[in-house]
């Protein structure tokens, strides 16, 4: 997806057939910010528009604004696990930044995992989250038995997470 970037705000790019204009909307913030415009410059000009307009609001409403997410981050991981990610990725026949996404949307879709799973000890007294722990009880559903059918390049990385999960494979 093509988009605009502005002071750190990030918006979409769409095009309507029927109206034959650009559109779009501030990415990543609660609410709806619209912009559109005849040309690629105007719309530019009608997003920063928008996003002035959004800050105003926010100043005028003593609301802390908001920032889009660029949809990239670094991480720092030991050596170990970096090399294991890699193996597996090449294993499954993809990348390694393909592995990871897949890995972070199966993680934040999967219901056992909430904040508090995921980080323990973390208060007044410790400066640093420690490790991650494993949910005290199964909350994937009642069913004892799951047959999937998984495509044989994502095998690997299926029998990782459901390792992981702690899940018995036939």
């Amino acid at each position: 997806m093509k988009t605009l970037k502005y002071k750190g705000y990030v918006g979409s790019i769409d095009y309507s057939e029927d109206d034959g204009v650009l559109f779009g909307e501030i990415l990543g913030i609660d609410g709806l910010v619209s912009y559109e415009g005849k040309t690629v410059e105007e719309l530019t000009q009608s997003f920063h528009e928008a996003v002035e307009d959004y800050l105003v609001f926010c100043e005028e409403h003593n609301r802390k604004p908001q920032k889009s997410y660029s949809g990239s981050f670094n991480i720092r991981i030991a050596p170990d696990t970096h090399r294991d990610i890699a193996n597996m990725a090449a294993e499954a026949g993809i990348t390694i930044n393909a592995f990871v996404k897949r890995a972070l949307c199966e993680a934040v879709k999967h219901p056992c995992i909430t904040p508090d799973s995921l980080v323990q000890g973390y208060g007044a007294d410790q400066t640093k989250p420690q490790m991650l722990r494993e949910p005290e009880a199964p909350c994937y559903g009642a069913r004892e038995e799951l047959k999937l059918n998984i495509p044989a390049k994502d095998l690997a990385f299926a029998k990782d997470l459901a390792k992981r999960l702690g899940w018995d494979i036939k």
